[in-house]
């Protein structure tokens, strides 16, 4: 059904908010991606959306295809493994995508950036410079967290970062409050979706005394920022930093 034979050796998947909502994301990535020497292409124009919207919102047949023709693209590029920022997509590849195409798993390795960092931290290839002190709580993406079960290379990471304190906020993990973007609830009910994500910020967060709340999802950066913003206009409540953990690596590393 597929190929064989893989020359390059990463495709970053930049994914749909990343690259429309959040794009100083992918900019850090791909700057990582450099730094480390990978061998890695993008497909720009040609990427398409996973379809994860269509799985959720209950068109498997659209989802089908819509895997099976972005599948065949990445088989195209002769890649041995895609890498993405967004949790989502990440879900999309390792569950839904072989169960939509009948296959045990695919041609190809996908990981979250996550993994990708934290491997070549381990491997001496990322160095950190003298970073300034700051103390950081860790938010649990819902599909990279509760869904695939990737809780602690993110801390791991964080942790391995001299100077920086981390404190976990007291729902984290499993019973890690959703941002409130998760499942296309900001596009169906915003004003909810806003809502949950002050709840984090006011509930969760701020009774940490944190300069930021760090996350691994683009997605959760963008709800939390707003919801970050509206408690410090309204709440009067101190600012605080709603950073993607690639935007602080790549600020911290050589």
């Amino acid at each position: 059904m597929y190929w064989e034979y893989y020359v390059v050796d990463v495709l970053y998947w930049v994914g749909c908010t990343t690259s429309h909502i959040v794009p100083r994301i992918s900019e850090k990535m791909i700057s990582i991606l450099t730094k480390v020497g990978v061998d890695f292409r993008v497909l720009g124009s040609r990427e398409r959306c996973c379809g994860y919207p269509l799985i959720i919102l209950g068109d498997y047949d659209g989802f089908k295809a819509l895997a099976k023709d972005v599948v065949d693209v990445i088989c195209n590029e002769g890649v041995s493994q895609v890498v993405t920022n967004c949790p989502g997509c990440y879900r999309c590849f390792n569950e839904f995508y072989p169960k939509a195409l009948g296959v045990e798993r695919l041609p190809f390795k996908v990981i979250h950036s996550t993994q990708f960092v934290y491997e070549n931290i381990r491997l001496g290839r990322l160095r950190f410079k003298d970073s300034v002190k700051l103390r950081v709580t860790y938010h649990d993406p819902c599909d990279l967290g509760r869904h695939s079960g990737v809780y602690d290379i993110p801390r791991n990471i964080l942790t391995s970062i001299p100077n920086i304190e981390f404190v976990e906020m007291e729902r984290s993990r499993e019973a890690a409050r959703c941002c409130g973007a998760g499942g296309v609830l900001r596009i169906l009910i915003p004003q909810l979706s806003t809502q949950v994500s002050i709840t984090r910020i006011k509930d969760d967060v701020t009774p940490l005394n944190v300069d930021a709340v760090i996350t691994a999802c683009p997605t959760c950066v963008k709800n939390l920022r707003d919801g970050a913003s509206i408690s410090e206009i309204f709440y009067n409540l101190k600012h605080i930093d709603i950073l993607d953990i690639i935007e602080l690596i790549d600020e911290l590393t050589l």
